[in-house]
């Protein structure tokens, strides 16, 4: 199968909101705060809205004979112009995990955003560090752990760490 990424269009909006919505484990797979999931709508406008702003740059995993029903979702955000870096989030439906298909979408993000035309010198990423497959997928596609803030999230009572992970662009074209 050939995969790519594309950038999210209007027609994949409502999957990603059906994946958000349908998502058990949400508060396993984030370590930023949860919200009350928006109405469609406004989920729609403000995604709309981030990404024609500049603000997130939002794209999705495809099979090119099937651009409605994205695989997944990678999105970077939190621009810093001062050391050319943005923070890297993905998130994979339940029904496509553990099938390689996190890496596909991963390594394509990083090759088009630390290419010497995507002017990004680093990307970051957090997780959580009872996230296994996403600390997995962040070291197999190159990500080097910067750092632990212990017992920073605390979830259903239980304390874990948030890790910090980062690739600089010459990292990635030495590989």
């Amino acid at each position: 199968m050939t995969y790519r990424l594309m950038q999210v269009k209007d027609s994949n909006i409502q999957n990603l909101y059906e994946g958000d919505r349908t998502e058990k484990e949400r508060e396993l797979y984030t370590c930023r705060p949860l919200q009350q999931l928006l109405s469609f709508d406004e989920y729609k406008r403000n995604h709309i809205s981030a990404i024609s702003s500049g603000i997130k740059e939002v794209f999705v995993l495809i099979e090119d004979c099937d651009i409605t029903n994205p695989l997944g979702k990678v999105t970077l955000f939190d621009y810093n112009p001062r050391n050319h870096s943005k923070e890297v989030g993905y998130y994979i439906p339940p029904s496509f995990r553990g099938k390689g298909l996190g890496f596909v979408m991963l390594s394509s993000l990083l090759t088009r955003a630390l290419s010497k035309e995507g002017g990004l010198n680093k990307i970051y990423a957090t997780t959580l560090s009872n996230n296994i497959q996403s600390i997995k997928l962040l070291e197999k596609a190159g990500f080097m752990l910067d750092g632990r803030l212990r017992e920073h999230y605390w979830i259903k009572n239980k304390k874990f760490d948030q890790l910090h992970y980062s690739i600089l662009q010459r990292e990635l074209l030495l590989s």
